[in-house]
């Protein structure tokens, strides 16, 4: 009973982590989007570090490849490529309503 109770307690103790981790990679594709650079970077390098912590931490409690704790291991692992592919294609591109304005602006002359 004892292992179950702490089980649940780091599952919640998780939740909170990758609900926090969600949040910081929606900021950054706000900053990115909007060309914010400062705060793209600073937001990339927490959600890529808490993503990574978190990897890291289920595998040295050896929850890793547990079916119980599948859904930790995939929101990390997703929040983490997600991150890197957006840093490595560089998308969202820095203020995307800009460049819809020039395209249309360019249509109506």
């Amino acid at each position: 009973m004892k292992k179950n109770s702490r089980y649940r307690q780091m599952e919640q103790v998780m939740t909170y982590v990758l609900l926090s981790d969600l949040a910081m990679f929606i900021i950054y594709l706000f900053a990115a989007g909007f060309g914010i650079i400062w705060l793209k970077a600073i937001t990339a390098i927490i959600a890529i570090l808490v993503s990574g912590l978190c990897l890291w931490f289920l595998y040295m409690t050896q929850e890793l490849l547990k079916q119980r704790s599948f859904w930790m291991t995939t929101a990390a692992a997703a929040i983490l490529i997600c991150v890197l592919f957006s840093l490595i294609l560089n998308f969202p591109s820095p203020n995307p309503f800009n460049e819809l304005a020039n395209t249309v602006s360019a249509i109506t002359r």
